[in-house]
């Protein structure tokens, strides 16, 4: 209120909150004003992106990820949130290559997790369990990465 909507810093934190208590249209727009104060920030971006995934605007928040990866092609999260727009849009190669982009560029559970799924929809489940096995490398205890194994070991007949 003091700066007048002038401070990116307090309006970036304020679309956070909105957007964690889920009024994400409200935080949607405080992300756009702080990407118009600081056009350069490529993190600003980032969030409008996110936002508008939430939202289900999975098209718009593609070109908005385009956007954050000709300013910062290097953080996983924009490969990973742009791999779910796609997913849900039903584009699933773009999805896979999208997700094998986050992992090469910082490898998290929740990308072999998707990029796992990716191939079981294609029904490519080889590809899917060598996915997985190597998340298991990655994050040795996570249960559904260890049942999802053993369920596709099963439905490929093999059993043992």
């Amino acid at each position: 209120d003091e700066s007048n909507g002038r401070s990116e810093y307090a309006t970036y934190l304020k679309a956070l909150i909105l957007r964690i208590k889920g009024q994400i249209p409200q935080s949607l727009e405080l992300f756009k004003k702080c990407h118009l104060l600081n056009p350069i920030n490529w993190d600003y971006l980032k969030q409008f992106g996110r936002s508008l995934y939430l939202l289900g605007r999975h098209k718009a928040a593609i070109e908005v990820f385009d956007e954050c990866i000709n300013l910062q092609h290097e953080d996983w999260e924009i490969y990973f949130y742009k791999g779910l727009s796609y997913k849900f849009l039903r584009i699933y190669d773009e999805a896979i290559a999208n997700f094998t982009q986050a992992n090469v560029i910082h490898r998290h559970e929740s990308t072999f997790i998707e990029l796992g799924r990716m191939y079981q929809i294609k029904q490519d489940y080889k590809s899917a369990i060598e996915v997985y096995i190597e998340g298991l490398e990655f994050s040795p205890e996570n249960s559904e990465i260890l049942t999802t194994i053993g369920l596709l070991y099963i439905r490929m007949g093999e059993n043992f």
